[in-house]
């Protein structure tokens, strides 16, 4: 239960991350603000532990 909360807390933050990076790259000659970066990974890490949460509520509800 909590790996799977662990999993997608991670993933999205790095998802967030590459997407920041890529998208800022585009623009700013492959430069990205620190700033944008860390944004970025928080509130990836903040989206991934809510849907992890979701998706670790809904798993124990089935099995009830």
């Amino acid at each position: 239960m909590y790996l799977r909360l662990a999993f997608w807390t991670m993933a999205i933050a790095y998802t967030s991350l590459l997407f920041a990076h890529f998208a800022t790259s585009v623009h700013n000659n492959g430069h990205s603000s620190p700033g944008v970066l860390l944004t970025a990974v928080f509130l990836g890490t903040l989206m991934g532990f809510a849907l992890g949460g979701i998706f670790v509520n809904r798993r124990t509800r089935s099995e009830d």
